[in-house]
């Protein structure tokens, strides 16, 4: 009977030894990579995003035909994409704006160019932070903010016309400082 109390005392304490050498292992805080936005051959329609400088700022591109006009009805989306040379796993994606209230971060799932297949990672409404940090995992070489314009508080005309009205509205791009992007090393 007393040698079985000392195998399990023994086994025990074997056991409490492993499990701390392999938890550690197991919860050992990972390391972020460096900023894949900023490696070289990086591709964004909006370069001011990546080039590491807080100080300048980019605005997002409206679609063919927005600009110089007065808009009718509903904001179109401004659009900042990042394009990597490889697919690459995203962790972690930081966003400096001022701007960016309402927006949809995406990442593209693949398709032929200029009919990508966008896979959501998070949307934001009412977003009143200037430094947004978004944990994800997502292989992926494109990243796209699709946010909507920003409309100048004196920028809202009325028309009347045959009886109804008709509400305008001049809209200005959403700036964006820096997006930076972080896989595990």
């Amino acid at each position: 009977m007393p040698m079985r109390i000392i195998f399990v005392l023994l086994a025990s304490l074997i056991l409490y030894s492993c499990s701390g050498q392999l938890s550690e292992r197991i919860f050992k805080e990972q390391e972020w990579s460096g900023n894949y936005a900023l490696a070289d051959g990086v591709k964004s329609n909006v370069p001011e995003m990546i080039d590491g400088n807080l100080e300048t700022s980019g605005k997002a591109v409206f679609p063919d035909g927005v600009y110089g006009k007065q808009v009718f009805g509903a904001f179109p989306n401004a659009e900042a994409m990042i394009t990597l040379l490889e697919k690459k796993n995203i962790s972690k994606i930081v966003i400096y704006s001022d701007d960016l209230s309402d927006f949809k971060v995406m990442a593209s799932a693949g398709g032929e160019e200029g009919k990508e297949n966008w896979m959501l990672i998070k949307e934001f409404s009412n977003n009143r932070q200037k430094e947004i940090t978004i944990r994800t995992s997502v292989m992926t070489n494109k990243i796209l903010i699709r946010a909507r314009g920003k409309a100048p508080i004196d920028s809202t005309e009325s028309t009347r016309v045959l009886g109804g009205v008709i509400t305008s509205r001049k809209i200005s791009e959403p700036e964006i400082k820096e997006v930076e992007l972080y896989g595990f090393e």
